[in-house]
């Protein structure tokens, strides 16, 4: 009654169809616009600031301040839970 066929289905004919989800066009359309938040970001921010030290000053573009900031306050934040964990578990 059901015989095999004479030759091997193609892979094509066997793997069914990927669809392309919902869950996928806002994943991409998500990172569409977070890339284009970052270069809006760099191009409105790429004029130079003064910027006064302790013991001088300088000239810098503001750009490079915002990214200087954030990443030492992420690691910063790092740090800050690693010590008050160690603290925690000396305290037990």
């Amino acid at each position: 009654m059901t015989e095999p066929p004479d030759r091997p289905l193609s892979p094509d004919a066997t793997a069914p169809r990927r669809r392309t989800s919902s869950r996928q066009f806002v994943v991409v359309a998500v990172g569409v616009v977070v890339a284009l938040y970052f270069i809006l970001l760099i191009i409105e921010n790429r004029r130079k600031v003064k910027v006064d030290y302790v013991v001088g000053s300088g000239e810098h573009r503001l750009i490079w301040l915002i990214v200087i900031s954030g990443f030492l306050g992420w690691l910063f934040g790092i740090a800050t839970i690693y010590f008050a964990g160690r603290r925690r578990r000396r305290a037990r």
